[in-house]
């Protein structure tokens, strides 16, 4: 099932961005929070948060990347493009040369960054360009911003246009600052208003909705053994999300948990 937009950006402040955009060739897009390649702070899957790397407490401690496919909300131009991301994703990412060349590592050099034409291997060009037509696509580009005040997150905003590769870069050459500006401008607002939905943690399902559920509670004042009789779980079942939990939040105590959930936009 393909991500799903998120309902707390009002459908006027996309359409004002959509509408600025489109000096430069721009039609659609998506964005998301996903953390950032390029910093030591990482997200870890729930069944691996148990798993200490001795990282700095103040940091998200991980095992392993999120796994992009599982995304459940993003802010978006239309349901759509949410669709082609889907699958995009599934059949085609792993060949695509652009896909692996524009991970955050590529702000370094290009910011935004205009992806190759078509880079599939021969055999899978000409199902990639069927897929490309369907949605009405010839050029993508990526654009990435930090998020602020969250370490190791960082706003990925994927744009598409109907129009070929080279006249979307000229249209960008005249204004870049000016595209820049108003990507950055538009990222802000988007993680100002659609955090709770597309923070990382719970967007990738890093914390199951059962834990959550949990936090909730617990942020009510509940103790476990209350929380386990709300949901019919034992005062331990109660215990073990809650080590995940701290695990994963680097969290020091029940308190400090809390503080931590509602920093990351879980509750």
């Amino acid at each position: 099932m393909s991500a799903q937009q998120s309902d707390l950006v009002c459908d006027r402040i996309i359409e004002n961005f959509l509408e600025k955009l489109q000096p430069f060739g721009i039609d659609r897009f998506y964005y998301c929070i996903i953390p950032d390649e390029l910093s030591n702070v990482c997200i870890v899957p729930d069944e691996q948060a148990n798993v200490h790397t001795g990282d700095s407490p103040e940091e998200l401690h991980v095992a392993k990347m999120i796994d992009l496919k599982k995304m459940r909300f993003a802010v978006a131009s239309d349901p759509e493009i949410l669709k082609f991301r889907e699958e995009f994703l599934h059949r085609f990412a792993r060949n695509d040369e652009g896909y692996q060349l524009s991970g955050p590592a590529i702000r370094k050099r290009h910011n935004p960054y205009v992806w190759p034409q078509n880079s599939m291997p021969e055999r899978r060009k000409k199902s990639f360009e069927q897929l490309l037509n369907l949605y009405n696509i010839n050029t993508r580009i990526s654009f990435y911003h930090p998020v602020k005040d969250k370490k190791g997150w960082i706003g990925f905003c994927n744009l598409f246009s109907s129009k070929g590769r080279e006249e979307v870069i000229a249209n960008m050459s005249w204004a870049s600052g000016e595209l820049e500006t108003l990507l950055r401008e538009f990222a802000e607002t988007f993680n100002a208003l659609a955090f709770k939905t597309i923070n990382p943690i719970s967007n990738f399902r890093v914390l199951s909705p059962t834990c959550v559920e949990i936090l909730s509670l617990v942020a009510q004042g509940c103790s476990s053994e209350e929380v386990g009789k709300q949901l019919y779980m034992s005062e331990r079942g109660v215990n073990y999300h809650l080590d995940r939990a701290r695990a994963i939040l680097t969290a020091k105590n029940r308190t400090n948990l809390v503080s931590k959930a509602y920093q990351s936009g879980l509750l």
